[in-house]
C-alpha cells in the first residue's frame, strides 16, 4: 500500500498565516497542471516552453565550442599551425597536440567555471535570471574575438578560461529558469531540451569541423570559431524580452510583476485575477516551507537539515553524469585516428557519432513523461555499462578495418544511450530536486562538482589514450565501467523520482525523509489548506468535488488513479 505524508508540525506552524481557500484553489492549479496530458499542456503553456526553450540555446554554442577544440586536435590545418613533431616507435614523424597541451587545455576551463558558479548563484538571487543571462551573452560576444584571432597556446588558455566563466552561468540558468517557468507536466520536456541543445551543438561542431576540411590555410580552424557569433544578439534579446521567474519575484515582494509573469506563460485568458491569486498564494506558501531550513538562501544552507541530503543527491547524479564513460565518444576523433583510422574516416565517424545527441535526445523527450527519472537514470547507466565492456573487448583485439569501424559504432550507441538517458535526465532531476530558494546555487554547485570530477577524469583520459603517453586506447572502457558500476549502485538506493510533483509535495516528502525508493508511492496532502475542505488524499471524493487540498492523488511511475482499498 502508499505510505501517507503530511506536512511536519514545523511546517504546519510556519504555515498557519495562509489563507485557506487561496492556498486550496492553488493546489487544485497544481492538481490541474500534473493531470492534464503532455499535448494539452503544451497548447496551454506554449509560451513558457518557447521562452524556456529559446534561452536553452545557449546550450548550442557550448556544447559547439565543446566539441571544436578536441576535434582540432587531429585536424590538419590546427595541427599545421600548433602542432608539435613527434616520431612513432616505426620513424614515421607526424604533429600531434602534445598530451600535456591537450591536458592544460582541459584544465583550464576549471577555475573560469568555478569562478562563474559562484558568482552565477550569488547573481541570480540579486539580479534575477534575465539580468544576468544578459551579462554572459555580452562577455560571450568579445570572448569569441580571441579565438577566431589566435596567436599561440597561451591566448588559446585565455580564451578557454574566459568563455568557461560564460558556459557556468548558461549551464545553472537555463535549467533553473525553465523549472520556474513550466508547469509540472513540461518541467521535464523543458530542463531535458538542454540536453538536446548541448548535443546539437557537438552535432553542429562535428558538421563545421568536418567541412572545414575542405578549406585549406589559416581558415580551416578559424571559420568555425567565427561561426558562434552568429547566437549571442538574438539571444541577448530573447533574454530582455522574457519574463523574469515569478518564485524570484515573489521573493523579492514584486507580487504584481510575478503576476505578469506568470500570465505570460500561458495563453491569453487561461489564467484569471482568482487564478494569479491563489498561484501565487501556492508559491509563497512553498517559499514558507523552504524557509525552514533556507531561510538566507545562501551556499550554507544547501548543508543544513534536509538541504543536506538534497546537495548529496545533487552532487551525486552530476558526479555520475561526469564519470558514465560518455567523455570518450567527445575525443571518438582522436580516438579512432590513433586506432588507425585515417583522419576523413575518423572526422565522418565523429559526424556520425555526434548526431546520436539529437537522436537520442528526440527520443527522450518523447518518453520523458511516460517512464520515471530514476528508471531512465539507472537503466541508461547499466546500458553504457554493458557498451563500455564491449569497447573494451575490441581494444584487446588487434588493430583492423572490422575492429575499427566497430569501435566507431559502440561509440555512437554511447552517445544515443547517454542522451536517451542519463545526459537530459540529470538536468530534469538537478532542475527538481533543490528547494526553488536554492536552485540556482544548488545546480551550480552540482556543476561545481561535475568539473571537479572533470578536472580529474581530464588529466586521466588523455593519457589514457594518447600514444606517446600510456596508450590504452580502447581498453580504458574498462576502467569507466568499472567507476559506473559503482554509481549505478549508489543512485539505486538514493536518488527519488521527482517527476510529476509540485515544489511543496518534494519539500514535505523530504521533510518527512521519504526513503528514495518509497518517493513514487508516497502520496502527500498538505493540512495548511484544511480549513477549505478535506485534505486525505485517499477520500476518493476529495478529488471529485475540489474541496479538498489533493496534492496527490496518483502513482507516479503507472500514472494511474491511487484506490483506497
Amino acid at each position: 500500500m502508499p505510505r501517507d505524508v503530511g506536512l511536519t508540525a514545523e511546517q504546519i506552524a510556519i504555515a498557519e498565516g495562509a489563507d485557506p481557500d487561496k492556498l486550496a484553489r492553488g493546489l487544485r492549479l497544481m492538481e490541474r497542471e500534473r493531470e492534464v496530458p503532455m499535448r494539452t499542456a503544451f497548447r496551454s503553456h506554449w509560451r513558457a516552453v518557447t521562452w524556456s526553450v529559446i534561452l536553452s540555446i545557449a546550450l548550442i554554442m557550448d556544447g559547439y565550442d565543446g566539441y571544436l577544440l578536441p576535434s582540432f586536435y587531429a585536424h590538419p590545418d590546427f595541427l599545421a599551425r600548433f602542432g608539435k613533431d613527434f616520431t612513432d616507435a616505426s620513424g614515421h614523424t607526424k604533429k600531434i597536440i602534445p598530451a600535456q597541451w591537450q591536458t592544460s587545455l582541459s584544465l583550464i576551463t576549471l577555475p573560469g567555471q568555478i569562478l562563474s558558479l559562484l558568482f552565477v548563484g550569488w547573481a541570480a538571487e540579486r539580479f534575477g535570471n534575465r539580468a544576468t543571462y544578459c551579462f554572459g551573452m555580452v562577455v560571450i560576444i568579445g570572448v569569441i574575438f580571441m579565438f577566431v584571432f589566435l596567436k599561440s597556446y597561451q591566448m588559446l588558455l585565455a580564451a578557454e578560461a574566459l568563455v568557461a566563466f560564460c558556459w557556468g552561468i548558461f549551464q545553472t540558468l537555463t535549467a533553473s529558469y525553465a523549472a520556474d517557468l513550466c508547469p509540472i507536466g513540461l518541467r521535464g520536456f523543458a530542463t531535458s531540451f538542454i540536453s538536446m541543445a548541448w548535443g546539437t551543438g557537438s552535432f553542429l561542431g562535428a558538421g563545421v569541423t568536418r567541412g572545414s576540411l575542405q578549406m585549406h590555410g589559416v581558415w580551416g580552424w578559424r571559420l568555425p570559431f567565427a561561426l558562434q557569433w552568429v547566437f549571442p544578439v538574438p539571444l541577448l534579446i530573447t533574454a530582455i524580452l522574457a519574463p523574469e521567474s515569478p518564485y524570484w519575484l515573489i521573493r523579492k515582494g514584486r507580487n504584481e510583476d510575478a503576476k505578469k509573469a506568470i500570465r505570460r506563460t500561458a495563453r491569453k485568458g487561461y489564467y484569471d485575477e482568482e487564478d494569479l491569486d491563489a498561484y501565487l498564494a501556492y508559491i509563497r506558501h512553498t517559499d514558507a516551507l523552504e524557509e525552514i531550513e533556507a531561510r538566507s538562501a545562501s551556499f550554507m544552507d544547501m548543508f543544513k537539515g534536509t538541504n543536506r541530503r538534497r546537495t548529496e543527491i545533487m552532487l551525486g547524479v552530476w558526479g555520475n553524469q561526469q564519470w558514465s564513460g560518455y567523455n570518450l565518444s567527445g575525443l571518438a576523433t582522436v580516438f579512432l585516428k590513433n586506432a588507425g583510422m585515417n583522419a576523413t574516416w575518423a572526422f565522418n565517424f565523429g559526424l556520425i557519432i555526434a548526431s546520436m545527441n539529437i537522436v537520442g535526445c528526440g527520443l527522450e523527450l518523447a518518453v520523458i513523461n511516460r517512464i520515471s527519472r530514476r528508471a531512465l537514470l539507472i537503466g541508461g547507466q547499466a546500458s553504457l555499462i554493458t557498451i563500455l565492456l564491449l569497447i573494451g573487448i575490441l581494444g584487446c583485439l588487434p588493430s583492423s578495418t572490422g575492429v575499427n569501424k566497430g569501435l566507431g559504432a559502440l561509440l555512437a550507441m554511447i552517445n544515443l544511450v547517454y542522451h536517451i538517458t542519463l545526459g537530459p535526465i540529470v538536468y530534469s532531476i538537478s532542475a527538481e530536486l533543490p528547494a526553488t530558494r536554492l536552485r540556482a546555487r544548488s545546480i551550480a554547485l552540482g556543476r561545481m562538482f561535475y568539473l571537479l570530477l572533470g578536472a580529474v577524469q581530464n588529466q586521466l583520459v588523455p593519457r589514457m589514450i594518447a600514444p606517446d603517453s600510456w596508450n590504452w586506447g580502447p581498453k580504458c572502457a574498462f576502467f569507466f565501467a568499472g567507476i559506473n558500476s559503482l554509481w549505478t549502485l549508489w543512485a539505486f538506493f538514493r536518488v527519488p523520482e521527482t517527476s510529476n510533483r509540485s515544489y511543496a509535495e518534494l519539500e514535505i516528502l523530504f521533510a518527512n525523509k521519504v526513503p528514495a525508493r518509497k518517493f513514487a508511492r508516497t502520496r502527500v496532502w498538505d493540512e495548511s489548506a484544511e480549513a477549505a475542505g478535506k485534505s486525505d488524499p485517499s477520500d476518493d471524493e476529495c478529488a471529485k468535488d475540489g474541496k479538498g487540498a489533493v496534492v496527490t492523488v496518483v502513482d507516479v511511475e503507472t500514472e494511474a488513479p491511487v484506490v483506497k482499498k
